[in-house]
């Protein structure tokens, strides 16, 4: 399956680029990251065109990657622009790709198409979960071994929390009171699903964040909005029922998934809370208990049905529908259609 390559892809974090690179697999791609002497962000191919080193290995020397093995330099641009041996005639097909670099709200966008159409105006707004007064973020990164559309489809539908994930959810019996509402909202490519439940038994996770004498019952809201290829945020909160979405805590949190190869997949995620800014001990609780979810519950399952599914083509298995699959299948609609006309030029 092609992959959608003009588009901004999380890369990671602003705070881990430095002189010394960074290689990750993009798209099926190695790539290397560093910064210059100025500081600007830069990425370039990750394998030595030499014999294939990765340049990860290297060194930063001025504002170019140095190649571990035999000391080739590569510039910004990825033209070769130094070769110690001989006479130091740089072969005419010594080079790397270049990709465009870009930092917003604390993430490393990389763009691996064309770097023409590379317009940091379409990186996805990511403020709700960026450092801000009043907030506090934390952040994380999972290696997980499914093709990204599997992520997206999980995401997209979060009926399954209840029989997923006992932390997130009550557990208990719910109230006559209780309501659940679903829909679907699309804003030219941007997808959202909208989850709201209604007179809902306070969650452990909330009665956490709450503090002192924590409702009984709440308002849950948790509505994703996705943006080709796999970039989603989720704005979730509990509010005492009927009441705004300030008076309770609110999580945002960022998902953003990165395919690695067909079969695997970067899934970056950030997390912002209004509750408990200063109360930096809950830091590792919170970031363990995100971790454990996915790792422990939504990524064992993922794998589980890829193996079952044994194609990353999920449409010719014919796939029962639920009600709760209307948005990720409005998102592989979008994006497919993204990839067709990429590939036919347009």
């Amino acid at each position: 399956m092609a992959f959608l390559r003009n588009a901004w892809y999380c890369a990671g974090w602003t705070e881990e680029l430095s002189d010394k690179p960074i290689g990750r697999t993009f798209l099926g791609e190695p790539v290397v990251m560093y910064r210059r002497s100025d500081g600007a962000a830069v990425a370039v191919g990750g394998r030595c065109p030499h014999r294939f080193a990765p340049l990860a290995m290297g060194k930063v020397v001025g504002d170019c990657i140095e190649c571990p093995y035999h000391g080739l330099r590569f510039d910004p641009s990825g033209a070769c622009s130094h070769n110690p041996h001989g006479e130091g005639t740089i072969p005419r097909a010594a080079s790397v790709p270049a990709y465009r670099l870009a930092e917003r709200d604390g993430i490393l966008w990389i763009w691996m198409g064309d770097t023409a159409l590379a317009d940091p105006q379409g990186i996805p707004d990511m403020q709700a979960v960026a450092e801000r007064a009043g907030w506090h973020t934390i952040r994380g990164c999972l290696r997980v071994g499914a093709h990204y559309e599997l992520l997206t489809d999980n995401l997209m539908d979060l009926s399954h929390v209840p029989f997923l994930h006992p932390f997130l959810s009550n557990g208990g019996p719910l109230p006559p009171e209780f309501e659940e509402i679903r829909s679907l909202k699309q804003e030219g490519d941007t997808v959202y699903s909208m989850h709201m439940t209604k007179h809902l038994p306070m969650t452990p996770l909330f009665t956490m964040l709450w503090g002192d004498h924590p409702p009984e019952f709440g308002d849950l809201r948790a509505n994703m909005r996705w943006e080709a290829p796999a970039n989603l945020l989720l704005d979730v909160g509990m509010t005492p029922p009927g009441q705004p979405a300030a008076a309770g805590p609110s999580l945002p949190i960022a998902h953003l998934l990165t395919p690695e190869t067909e079969n695997s997949t970067h899934y970056f995620w950030v997390q912002a809370r209004d509750r408990k800014a200063d109360d930096l001990q809950l830091d590792p609780v919170l970031h363990a208990g995100i971790t454990d979810v996915f790792k422990n519950e939504d990524e064992r399952m993922i794998v589980a049905c890829a193996d079952m599914m044994g194609t990353n083509d999920l449409f010719s298995l014919r796939p029962v529908l639920l009600p709760g699959d209307g948005p990720a299948i409005r998102a592989r609609r979008l994006l497919g259609a993204r990839i067709e006309r990429e590939l036919a030029g347009g």
